[in-house]
């Protein structure tokens, strides 16, 4: 595999805006020293000073952007976000992030392959494909590029180009020595995020204790339930947007202040 410099990060935006969140993305990696590229169709709102912005359509032309069109995803780009990063891995190689991904530290891995994982308790820590690190027309990305090409965007549906699609390259290709540990990249699990990613305010009541007491010990019976903990080992943390567009939660509502959302704002956006 070719040498990949990993100070150049890439990611995506569809849309005519970001949010505190895909600021608060950006703005992390550009203060932890990283060269940030981001891809867009159109004129954005709210684009951080010193994001180098790119074109689209140098990876995939505009008329290929498609929504999900049922299922647990309807109306989310995520298909096409999957799509594009693939080709774009395939075509420039190196560092894909999600917008939804924030930086903890530089991104000095070695591997000219990384893959993220999230935790999933008795299933283990499958791929996750927020985070690729791939070399420029590498097995792995010409796979996924024709997986998806093959699929329907009609009627694909949410995750069948993403970590389902990616779980199964790996074991097809023989690449599960490059999944790494989900403490890299998603230390909190996705079923933390209203728990301790982003929660409002909370006015303590007899509920709210029974509540709180359960949080305590459903994960002891069912281990998948955990919510996890960034550690020394965390490149970044994963704040898995679609769950909060599955919620109906606000990316850019004011949250309490001991969530993890506005202590990264803290950090990052002050």
């Amino acid at each position: 595999m070719d040498n990949i410099n990993n100070k150049i990060i890439q990611g995506l935006w569809v849309g005519t805006e970001l949010s505190v969140m895909e600021n608060l993305s950006i703005k992390s990696f550009i203060a932890n020293d990283h060269e940030y590229h981001l891809y867009v169709y159109g004129e954005v709102k709210n684009i951080p000073a010193g994001t180098i912005v790119r074109d689209g359509n140098e990876i995939l032309h505009e008329d290929r952007i498609f929504q999900y069109q049922s299922g647990w995803g309807k109306g989310s780009y995520a298909g096409f976000a999957d799509l594009f990063r693939y080709y774009l891995l395939k075509i420039n190689g190196g560092w894909w992030v999600d917008t939804d991904v924030i930086c903890l530290k530089p991104f000095d891995l070695q591997s000219d392959c990384v893959i993220a994982s999230s935790y999933e308790g008795q299933w283990g820590e499958p791929a996750n494909n927020c985070v690729l690190k791939l070399s420029k027309g590498s097995e792995l990305a010409n796979y996924l590029v024709t997986a998806v090409e093959k699929m329907n965007p009609d009627t694909v549906e949410f995750g069948h180009t993403g970590p389902l699609l990616l779980q199964a390259a790996v074991r097809e290709l023989n690449l599960l020595k490059y999944v790494v540990s989900h403490r890299l990249f998603c230390p909190i699990t996705w079923r933390a995020v209203n728990k301790k990613i982003a929660y409002s305010n909370k006015e303590i009541t007899l509920r709210s204790i029974i509540e709180d007491t359960k949080d305590i010990i459903r994960p002891i019976i069912r281990p998948y339930q955990q919510a996890g903990k960034i550690t020394n080992d965390s490149y970044a943390v994963h704040l898995w947007n679609e769950i909060w567009r599955q919620n109906g939660l606000e990316k850019n509502l004011i949250y309490d202040e001991k969530c993890l959302y506005e202590i990264l704002k803290r950090q990052y956006l002050s």
